[in-house]
């Protein structure tokens, strides 16, 4: 069976330990929380980058219609420079680019979420690093009272509360006596 004070010192050992393993999973979490902000804002770049591809597309359709409006009416007889021409294309072009505009602009909310998810994590990390060291802080602070508990629960003796007088230096290891 092991002495009182091996008992404590085992326990002092074991909280920094546990201290120890808290500041790690703190980081680590730190880190798959900042690891996630990267993504998300690489998500963010993505969603923009495919909005504006999309908006290109839909200009791009748009002026094939203008162009397929302008060869059929052309074909038809029709004056291209009055009235319901230019009315048709007009709307066309109009409502073309709303679509376009519309899609930027989508693109632009989704990557808004994105950014805010990002800071949201980096927050995450900082809160999850700071919590663990808390913990550490807390685990190490208690340890010497638990240690003291368990030196007194296998039998130690010994107590900073009951001593009334300090030992004389005389009694200290190595001093002479006697002078």
């Amino acid at each position: 069976m092991c002495g009182p004070v091996a008992v404590g010192a085992a326990v002092l050992v074991s909280a920094a330990m546990q201290a120890y393993s808290q500041r790690q999973q703190g980081k680590y979490q730190s880190a798959v929380a900042n690891q996630n902000a990267d993504i998300a804002e690489a998500q963010a770049e993505d969603s923009v980058n495919r909005g504006n591809i999309a908006a290109a597309e839909r200009r791009r359709q748009t002026n094939q219609a203008l162009g397929t409006q302008n060869a059929t009416m052309g074909a038809l007889g029709t004056d291209l420079s009055t009235g319901n021409a230019l009315d048709i294309f007009g709307d066309t072009a109009q409502f073309g680019q709303l679509d376009a505009l519309t899609t930027v602009n989508n693109a632009q909310r989704e990557a808004y979420g994105y950014q805010v998810q990002s800071v949201n994590s980096i927050a995450e990390g900082r809160a999850a690093r700071s919590a663990a060291n808390s913990a550490a802080t807390q685990t190490l602070l208690t340890a010497p009272i638990k240690a003291y508990g368990a030196y007194q629960m296998a039998g130690g003796t010994w107590s900073p509360f009951t001593q009334s007088n300090a030992a004389p230096i005389s009694s200290a290891v190595g001093t002479k006596t006697g002078r």
